[in-house]
């Protein structure tokens, strides 16, 4: 399986990293501001490697096999059944996200995913239809493994890419393999189904996003380093956001405060 892969992986890759002593004041910090400190935006300790995995990635297998098929999933599905199928892809990932909702102790995000599970597959035909959000303003709480571990203060780690893989980070790539395992379709569908259930969920997000894409190759100079920094800002947003929203779920502010 693939994502047991890229744990492995990215544990192997993890072992090899050099993990300075913490002193006690720093142990006594917040999880996030501990893991996130002392690493800037653009850390990248694996440059070398990483560009040459993002040229394959890009200048090979986007632009001569991943962006033709996706052209021309676009001609044949027309834009409402793209995003529909979107949006059951989106359905079948409750699993890990509930779990991951648990573990960071955020139980109403839990509760909204198995709201929206529950709707959406039977009002919502299995989740082409988002009828949790667009008729009972139910919205998903997303969170994946590598966001749990965030919040949990375990730092983001070097930037990593690798081949037919998203950008990642050792945490998140050690968390990709564990929400990999965390979904339960894998254990009954064959791995051919599986395998093609995945690509045909990779072509009809990259046909979705064609035109984005390519905007965003026409203005950026340095498309290597802008796909780096956006990611590496944007998950850490996320984790900052989600460690939010658990203290909020936890110490909720008092009617005095919440009334000014």
């Amino acid at each position: 399986m693939r994502p047991l892969a890229i744990l492995v992986l990215t544990i192997v890759l993890a072992a090899g990293m050099a993990s300075p002593a913490t002193s006690a004041d720093e142990a006594l910090q917040p999880p996030i501001a501990d893991a996130e400190q002392d690493v800037s935006d653009d850390y990248d300790p694996w440059q070398r490697f990483n560009e040459k995995m993002f040229f394959f990635n890009h200048d090979i297998l986007d632009r001569y096999v991943l962006k033709p098929v996706a052209t021309g999933w676009g001609k044949v599905l027309p834009d409402v059944g793209k995003r529909g199928l979107d949006r059951a892809f989106d359905n079948l990932g409750m699993p890990k996200r509930l779990v991951n909702s648990l573990l960071q102790g955020r139980f109403r995000g839990a509760g909204r995913e198995l709201a929206r599970f529950g709707v959406n597959t039977t009002v919502g035909v299995v989740g082409f239809l988002d009828v949790a959000r667009a008729q009972l303003h139910i919205e998903k709480s997303d969170a994946d493994t590598g966001e749990t571990l965030g919040v949990y203060g375990l730092g983001p780690g070097p930037y990593l890419v690798l081949p037919a893989l998203k950008p990642l980070t050792v945490r998140d790539g050690i968390g990709y393999g564990v929400d990999g395992l965390l979904d339960p379709f894998g254990y009954v569908t064959p791995f051919l189904a599986t395998t093609g259930i995945s690509i045909v969920k990779q072509v009809n997000e990259r046909s979705l996003n064609l035109q984005i894409f390519q905007d965003v190759e026409d203005s950026v100079l340095d498309l290597y380093s802008a796909v780096r920094n956006g990611y590496l800002q944007r998950r850490r947003r996320l984790i900052e956001e989600a460690d939010a929203a658990r203290q909020a779920e936890w110490h909720p502010p008092s009617r005095a405060v919440a009334a000014r």
